[in-house]
């Protein structure tokens, strides 16, 4: 997880992929969603309240041991607090003051229509953001930033879970950086990111990070 103006350019760069992608996880948990399923208003964690108050009400409390942060809507509030729900690790961003993208945001880009795939009615993006259960989005265009929206508890400097898809863009991103001969794909991974020596990854190398072949022996906690 990375915070976006905590970042350097590269990180910003996959934060704002990290982001981006947000809007294709949330399509496939909505095309999952059964009719009775509380809709993006009506699941929105702030309003729910989840884990607010010391100590919370108990029918707001959530917790990693019993599996309750990760069940629907209750979710929507872990996926952008897990620092609060289970061990993480802060990996530098380096010493070099970080560079924030520029910015030209653009007004007309909710009121834009489109046809979701399988339906027949068209609706708006700002629409689609909803039916997705998007928690946040920043759109890229030659370098800027032209759209960013944040909702539920997420905001501008917070964290997103981004699960598997994190795999991909950081694997996309790691292969370019080979290419150009500014990352080293045979190196131990924590040569590169020393906070993670310690763990399964440490002695890895790259290259078999990017490919996805190092073997972790895991244990599901429930």
């Amino acid at each position: 997880m990375i915070k976006k103006n905590e970042s350097n350019h590269t990180a910003t760069k996959t934060s704002v992929a990290f982001f981006a992608c947000m809007l294709i996880v949330s399509l496939a948990f909505a095309a999952e969603k059964p009719t009775s399923r509380l809709d993006a208003a009506a699941s929105d964690p702030a309003k729910l309240g989840w884990m607010v108050g010391s100590p919370p009400p108990a029918d707001r409390i959530l917790r990693f041991d019993d599996g309750s942060y990760f069940r629907f809507p209750a979710m929507r509030w872990s996926v952008s607090n897990f620092r609060q729900l289970m061990p993480t690790v802060n990996v530098s961003r380096g010493v070099g003051a970080p560079l924030p993208m520029p910015r030209a945001l653009r007004d007309d880009i909710d009121a834009l229509r489109l046809t979701p795939i399988g339906m027949t009615n068209s609706m708006s993006w700002a629409e689609s953001l909803a039916a997705n259960y998007t928690d946040g989005i920043v759109v890229l265009h030659k370098g800027r930033i032209v759209y960013e929206r944040y909702f539920g508890v997420l905001k501008e400097d917070g964290q997103h879970g981004a699960m598997s898809v994190t795999k991909s863009f950081v694997g996309t991103l790691g292969a370019m950086l080979v290419a150009e001969g500014a990352l080293d794909d045979q190196k131990r991974v924590m040569a590169y990111v020393p906070e993670l020596a310690e763990s399964g990854f440490g002695d890895a190398t790259v290259r078999q990070v990017l490919d996805m072949t190092t073997a972790i022996r895991w244990s599901s906690p429930h």
